[in-house]
């Protein structure tokens, strides 16, 4: 340790240490020359004397050197040394490098920071290896409680919560944030303390404690809604108009549990029957809201938990059964209570993304194999254009391998410098990335940290950057001689060795890059059939508002009355064609639906809730006008259609295909199979189809009933205002209306959103995708043009005397063009061969991310071999063209 220790002392302070030797080896010259100087001899000749008398003093030095530091260290210093003077002198080529390398490390870095975050990065409480989630969906609260009274005996501690979005306005338009119940214990059992105040205990989540009033919040909501302020602890905050006293602030960095969601505020359960009234789901044993997640004692595996769980499953099925649809107690019973592991937490975004995530990682790896390749190209360009000082270097004494290393370091300056460079893009195009996830229903909230896995997998690429860039030009040293700086440079034909590897490169750049572009093509038509599909409706002039009726306090029965108080409000702001009320928005992803559905007497089927759904909704008169839905066949809804008259419904074209109901639906029945019994309804209209729940889902069975029937329970926590507003004057219509229904309702709460909000966050997944595979795939095409370029340019400036002899045999400036193009073309065919083998290859993997596009679509296939040849045509004719234009008698002259 010592002898490297006194070693990396030297080599820190080298100057100093060489400037100490050379002084003392002076010293001793001197005083031998003194000594001769006293023996007789004349200072001149003392000094030659004293001189020959020391011999090599250089050698001297090195000898010294060595035995200070190695000197396979010492001769990479010089290398080094050596390679950044090289890059100095040509800022270009080192400009063109770096940054080529610096978008593909960059653009890797990237998403394999969102793929770490979103996917590998562990979460930030104590010891999250020993966290485990219940999985099979959400739960019940009386299962909860179940679990919760044996933690102590099953587990380490357990917790539970469910995700929600409180609003925090008093009133009039809401403002929405992240949020949660929670249990207890929630944060003693994660292991997260507060950095102000206290986390809530098991004392806050209980009903006999103060009410449930209090709450915990995140360290952002902290700094953006109290300006970071000491003391927050004891402030109140509202939350669904009900106040709420801030008792602690959890720590930054931590977001919770939902990796993707940053939960801003955090509620004990013991508010939400405050908040629901009574609506609160807390004894609803079919009401399944809540994530649980267990801490395993230590030495407990996730076999013996699970072991441990299903010995009391049987105890806490039967406990929990009451109320549990009859068709579906005996399932409930069995079904097994299973344990997964929650290291990493529990995201739906993560659920959603991880395909497309893995997809994009692997095309970003592709889009860095051709900026290598383009790379290595550029530094055998370079050392070809250094052969005659290469081969100075070995006349003197360099061996190959010392000159191998020498090309080998300056590849590794340019990619570490990539690296550095490739770490400040990361940086930014991630937080862009992220960005692009987040919707209107969703705010996606990601933290992109450089851990060790980033900067593990940014050292690797910069790695195999150098290892793939760095190989081509130490193989092209092997036609490098030591006395070729003596001879004539010109070469003729017998030359095209030299640009063997180049080509070689250049078919590698085209095979990946016509991967590349095809993924491109596929993922963008995909998103354009997407995003062109009918809808069934006309979004453009529509405006949606859903009203929290929960907000205003007012009775159940009562509800139903607001919001047609409200509608009329809207309907008579100027601007608004039309508004009605329904029970679901289209296009949110979710919706309404029936399982057990039998036409006329037809037999009714048992539950099953695996099989496609029946969706339904809720509207009032005149809603298919306002949405632009055509009326086919039939009649609307009408005032007449209220509770106490006949049910009756209106159906799409899907509906009577999936059924079968043949030319006339009118008049038929359809009986929807309930727990409280069978309802049957006349169909008395039809309607055009529509979208429901996404467009990938396309047009789908749906039943319309009128609002009025479904009675009080129809108007739960929320119902949905549409209008239908003038052209051009949505945003007026807009303003206009929030201040008619805060002047109608002051105190229910409503947002509004745009159908275009909803159909962006539908094609979220696609838009991504297509967005990313379009920029790697035009990235890839710039390169590989690029690197085309400079082999034919290279290849032209090499063979001007060839060029310039033929012309003066006779050979007219188009039939050099047309060589170059004949001989660039094989190149383009053999890489075209590959890389069309590749893509077919790789198609198969990308089929599930494509919407009404085959895996291996002709047209798109054609499309992206036809635009690399035309790259490659136009790179190769570029420089072909200059050269044609040569003057065959200076050429001749100069050479």
């Amino acid at each position: 340790m010592s002898a490297l220790l006194r070693r990396l002392m030297y080599f820190l302070g080298r100057s100093r240490h060489d400037a100490d030797l050379r002084d003392e080896i002076e010293a001793h010259r001197a005083h031998r020359q003194d000594a001769l100087e006293r023996d007789g001899l004349a200072s001149e000749a003392a000094a030659r004397a004293s001189q020959r008398a020391m011999g090599n003093v250089t050698l001297a030095v090195e000898d010294v050197r060595d035995v200070w530091v190695s000197g396979a260290v010492d001769q990479l210093w010089q290398d080094i040394r050596i390679a950044v003077r090289g890059l100095r002198k040509n800022p270009v080529f080192a400009l063109v490098a770096i940054g080529t390398l610096a978008l593909g490390i960059g653009a890797n870095t990237a998403l394999f920071s969102i793929f770490n975050g979103l996917i590998l990065r562990p979460l930030p409480v104590r010891d999250p290896g020993r966290l485990a989630l219940l999985t099979d969906g959400s739960w019940s609260y009386p299962v909860w409680a179940e679990i919760k009274a044996r933690e102590n005996d099953l587990f380490d501690g357990a917790l539970a919560w469910s995700p929600q979005r409180f609003d925090l306005s008093r009133g009039g338009e809401s403002a929405i944030v992240d949020g949660a119940y929670v249990s207890g214990r929630f944060f003693e059992v994660l292991g997260v303390s507060a950095v102000r105040g206290r986390m809530l205990t098991p004392a806050d989540d209980s009903t006999a404690a103060a009410d449930g009033r209090v709450a915990v919040i995140s360290h952002r909501f902290r700094r953006e809604h109290f300006a970071g302020a000491d003391d927050v602890v004891g402030r109140q905050v509202t939350v669904q108009r009900r106040a709420f006293t801030i008792i602690g602030v959890m720590p930054p960095g931590f977001f919770g549990v939902d990796v993707g969601r940053m939960t801003d505020v955090m509620l004990p359960f013991a508010a939400e029957p405050l908040i629901k009234g009574q609506e609160s789901w807390l004894a609803a044993v079919d009401s399944s809201w809540l994530e649980v997640m267990v801490r395993l004692k230590p030495g407990q595996s996730l076999e013996q938990a699970n072991a441990a769980l299903r010995g009391v499953q049987p105890q806490i099925r039967a406990a929990t059964v009451t109320g549990v649809v009859r068709a579906r107690a005996a399932r409930y019973l069995t079904s097994p209570l299973t344990l997964a592991s929650a290291t990493t937490g529990r995201s739906s975004l993560r659920t959603q993304f991880e395909t497309p995530l893995f997809a994009m990682v692997v095309a970003v790896g592709l889009l860095l194999l051709v900026a290598c390749t383009n790379i290595a190209s550029l530094l055998v360009a370079r050392a070809l254009a250094r052969r005659r000082e290469l081969s100075v270097r070995m006349a003197l004494g360099g061996s190959r391998g010392r000159l191998a290393r020498l090309l080998f370091t300056e590849s590794l300056i340019v990619a570490m410098a990539g690296a550095a460079l490739g770490l400040v893009f990361a940086g930014w195009s991630g937080a862009l990335l992220v960005r692009q996830l987040t919707t209107w229903e969703s705010n996606v909230s990601l933290e992109l940290v450089l851990d060790w896995r980033v900067l593990g997998f940014t050292a690797a690429l910069a790695c195999a950057s150098v290892m793939v860039a760095g190989v081509a030009p130490v193989l092209g040293l092997r036609s490098v001689a030591a006395g070729e700086a003596l001879k004539d440079a010109g070469r003729g034909l017998a030359g095209d060795r030299r640009f063997a590897v180049r080509g070689t490169l250049a078919v590698a750049q085209i095979a990946v890059s016509l991967m590349l572009v095809t993924a491109a093509g596929l993922f963008l038509r995909s998103f354009a059939s997407l995003s062109q599909l009918p809808l069934g409706f006309v979004p453009e002039p529509l405006l949606v508002a859903e009203l929290d009726l929960l907000s205003s306090d007012a009775p159940i029965e009562q509800r139903g009355p607001r919001a047609e108080r409200l509608r009329a409000a809207a309907a008579a702001v100027p601007g608004v064609r039309s508004a009605s009320l329904s029970r679901v928005s289209l296009l949110t992803g979710g919706g309404w639906g029936a399982n057990r559905v039998a036409i006329d007497d037809g037999p009714m089927p048992i539950e099953d809730r695996s099989a496609q759904r029946l969706w339904r909704n809720a509207t009032t008169p005149g809603w298919f006008e306002t949405m632009g839905t055509p009326l086919v066949n039939g009649r609307d809804f009408n005032d007449g259609d209220r509770v106490g008259a006949p049910l009756v419904a209106i159906v799409n074209h899907a509906f009577v295909r999936r059924y079968r109901l043949g030319e006339q639906p009118i008049g038929r029945t359809v009986r929807i199979g309930l727990s409280s019994g069978e309802r049957r309804y006349e169909i008395v209209g039809l309607v055009g189809d529509s979208v429901y729940t996404s467009p990938r889902d396309g047009m789908m069975a749906t039943m319309y009933v009128p609002l009025a029937q479904l009675g009080p329970t129809a108007f739960g926590e929320t119902v949905v205002l549409t209008i239908n507003a003038a052209r051009g004057q949505r945003a007026a219509v807009e303003r206009d209306v929030a201040a008619a229904l805060a002047r109608t309702e002051p105190t229910v709460a409503f947002s509004f959103r745009t159908f275009d909000q909803f159909i962006d966050a539908t094609v979220t997944q696609e838009r991504l995708i297509a967005m990313l595979s379009s920029f790697f795939g035009g990235l890839a095409l710039l390169l590989a043009g690029i690197g085309l370029y400079g082999i034919v340019a290279q290849a032209m400036r090499t063979r001007q005397g060839e060029i310039g002899l033929r012309m003066a045999l006779g050979a007219q400036p188009a039939g050099i063009v047309r060589l170059v193009l004949r001989r660039v073309g094989v190149l383009i065919v053999v890489g075209l061969a590959l890389g069309l083998a590749g893509s077919l290859w790789a198609a198969q993997f990308v089929g599930p991310l494509l919407f009404q596009v085959e895996t291996r679509d002709p047209a798109t296939f054609v499309g992206a071999a036809g635009v690399l040849v035309a790259v490659g045509v136009l790179a190769a004719w570029l420089p072909a063209r200059r050269a044609a234009r040569l003057d065959p008698a200076a050429v001749l002259r100069d050479g």
